[in-house]
């Protein structure tokens, strides 16, 4: 007998395997949909632990550094008799002119010669009782020649050298293992006659009048003066320091500044020239810290003369007041600078989950005057509100990137009611004290 066919058994078989497939992908999409759906119109509480934290409150600006300063004129192949921030007098050699580049290295030999001389002369006045304390000295001073190479601050290097050689040489003689270094000063000394003959005497160039000297070549100055400077606004100042104000010393040896007080006029964001600015429109604090990163890193103490805010531009300027000095500091003009307001300590807690309760306790959409701020803590199963701080005088904004800075509960002069490792409602659906959640 002839078998019969199977073929429409096997496709109504694929057709139904088919719309069963496309049925499960239907339901899959169809829950998906209702899944997000349903996070949207009901969404889940996000919490957040209150953790201790410690900022340290900086401004990053560009400004100008403002000295009373003489430039000294000179020009051609020249010596220098001093070194940059070295504090001189009127009519002291800074510079001499040379008429044979051979002259340059004489006088480097000479120098050396001189400090050779000076440092023997220096170590032969001890006494035999000085003992433990030279050892001590020895001591310190090897530690201060290691770590100035360990921090590879090389211009403190030769100083370190020279205390160490002179306490050592020191405790030579009180121990007798010398009797002195006449011999040794007496050959310098002729050495010192035999150079300073063969260098001659090459023209001085003196310096004008007392006050710190800087080298032409380690610095320069600004192309306009302190006045016109101090003068513009906040708008005024941004654009002259994109102008790039700074020109070289030519024709100079190099310059004087008069004393040790300076200004620094600098510009930065209007949020960040809040950190200065009171609400009674004077300076908020008026004692910071001002430093250089990446050309004198050492902090200075200084004063907020001013502060001026075009919040419209987003811009701000400011003027510090400086009466300490260095000398890397001494060789800037247009600088990059982090001025440090001091350091904060509370709980870390995110900006976005603050809220404000009217008189009556419903909640604002934003800030008022006479709104309450705070935030929900979750307590057990409970939502309650927890107040913090009003941002006032007494309280400043202290914020770091999406988070604020909340006082801790117990903090002298704090209304906050937030404690350390509280959970806080960072986002939720229809929050309000009691809340069961």
């Amino acid at each position: 007998m002839p078998e019969t066919p199977q073929e429409p058994r096997h496709k109504f078989s694929a057709l139904t395997t088919l719309a069963a497939v496309l049925a499960a992908f239907l339901l899959a999409a169809a829950a998906y949909v209702c899944w997000q759906a349903a996070h949207i119109l009901f969404p889940q509480n996000v919490y957040e632990t209150a953790l201790p934290i410690t900022i340290s409150d900086t401004i990053e600006a560009d400004g100008v550094l403002l000295f009373d300063e003489t430039c000294i004129s000179g020009s051609g192949n020249l010596g220098y008799l001093v070194s940059d921030g070295e504090r001189v007098s009127a009519g002291t050699a800074v510079a001499e002119l040379y008429t044979d580049a051979n002259q340059a290295v004489l006088r480097q030999q000479l120098t050396q010669l001189t400090s050779q001389i000076d440092l023997l002369q220096r170590s032969q006045n001890t006494a035999a009782t000085q003992l433990d304390g030279l050892l001590k000295e020895r001591s310190g001073a090897l530690y201060d020649l290691l770590d100035a190479l360990d921090t590879a601050q090389y211009s403190d290097v030769d100083e370190s050298t020279d205390a160490y050689l002179l306490a050592q040489n020191k405790l030579w003689i009180t121990t007798g293992d010398t009797a002195g270094f006449a011999d040794q000063i007496a050959l310098l000394a002729q050495q010192a006659q035999t150079v300073q003959a063969q260098l001659g005497n090459p023209t001085q160039i003196a310096a004008p009048t007392t006050g710190y000297f800087v080298r032409a070549a380690s610095s320069g100055r600004l192309n306009a003066g302190a006045a016109d400077i101090l003068a513009q606004s906040p708008e005024q100042l941004k654009a002259y320091l994109d102008s790039d104000p700074e020109m070289p010393l030519d024709g100079c040896v190099g310059k004087l500044v008069a004393g040790f007080s300076w200004q620094y006029a600098g510009a930065c964001s209007a949020k960040q020239a809040e950190k200065l600015l009171g609400a009674d429109g004077k300076p908020l604090r008026t004692a910071v810290e001002i430093s250089f990163p990446g050309q004198s890193d050492a902090a200075l103490r200084a004063t907020v003369s001013e502060v001026t805010i075009d919040a419209e531009k987003d811009v701000a300027r400011f003027v510090l007041q400086c009466n300490s000095i260095n000398g890397d500091v001494l060789c800037l003009n247009h600088a990059h600078a982090r001025i440090s307001t001091g350091e904060s300590t509370g709980l870390r807690v995110p900006a976005a989950a603050v809220h404000y309760l009217k008189e009556d306790g419903t909640e604002a959409e934003t800030q008022g005057e006479n709104y309450i701020p705070g935030v929900y803590v979750k307590y057990g199963n409970i939502a309650r509100f927890c107040k913090i701080d009003p941002v006032d005088a007494d309280h400043p904004l202290i914020s770091e990137d999406d988070y604020i800075l909340v006082l801790p509960k117990g903090t002298d002069g704090s209304v906050s009611q937030v404690r350390l490792y509280d959970e806080i409602i960072v986002s939720g659906q229809n929050l309000y004290d009691g809340k069961l959640l």
